[in-house]
């Protein structure tokens, strides 16, 4: 049975960047299926996802701003597919679809490498790598964008929702390294965060930094919080 992979997005307002999203993901490969968890969109974006009746997109519609994990794991639980990348909805793709269906192998974590640029007009350079691990533990591993088997999720649980928004990323990847799921560096697979498209929201990093510190050093002592939920 061949692979296929679902591109798990958050989105909000994002009806003018959409097609270019639509175009690199389900339009690029026939292996691909997006899914896109609306938080309130006002600017046609769900009229026009649903106008495109694409049976390889799924919208969920939450109807207001939610957390990083609560979006994510609504997209994990809603994908059909074994393999889930982790995206956002100004972000694209450079490397082909194909070289990435070829780094699958026994791995269950997958880092890819990323920028903020402009696109297509990015520069092949400075590329980030986040997965610093080194073998007495120190570093961190941060899967910005990226992949996950659904293995993890069932194991070690879905996106933590302790978070609001950031660093609930840093946690999924540094949990599974903890647990001993294979992370797979990928530096030839190459994804651009789009520089000139304005963020849709800006928080306060320090309550989610602490929240991170915290749950590191429990996955350190190989400890699982209680309130994580599980994909069955």
């Amino acid at each position: 049975m061949r692979e296929s992979i679902s591109v798990v997005s958050g989105t909000l307002n994002r009806r003018s960047i959409l097609p270019l999203v639509i175009e690199n993901t389900v339009s690029a490969d026939d292996r691909i299926e997006l899914v896109l968890v609306d938080g309130g969109s006002t600017d046609g974006t769900i009229e026009y996802v649903k106008s495109l009746d694409h049976p390889r997109i799924k919208l969920i519609e939450v109807g207001s701003r939610s957390s990083y994990p609560h979006f994510m794991n609504l997209g994990v639980r809603n994908a059909s597919n074994e393999y889930i990348c982790q995206w956002n909805d100004d972000v694209v793709l450079v490397s082909p679809w194909r070289e990435v269906f070829a780094t699958i192998d026994e791995s269950k974590v997958y880092v890819f490498a990323w920028k903020f640029d402009k696109y297509p007009k990015y520069k092949d350079k400075k590329w980030m790598l986040i997965n610093s691990k080194k073998p007495d533990g120190s570093g961190e591993i941060v899967v910005n964008f990226g992949m996950y088997h659904k293995d993890v999720f069932r194991k070690i649980g879905l996106y933590n929702g302790a978070y609001k928004f950031y660093c609930a990323d840093g946690d999924m990847a540094q949990r599974a390294w903890y647990f001993g799921f294979p992370i797979k560096n990928c530096p030839q697979i190459k994804v651009v965060s789009i520089a000139d498209v304005p963020k849709s929201r800006e928080y306060d990093l320090s309550p989610d930094w602490d929240c991170y510190q915290k749950h590191i050093k429990l996955y350190g002592e190989k400890n699982l919080p209680g309130n994580l939920e599980y994909l069955r």
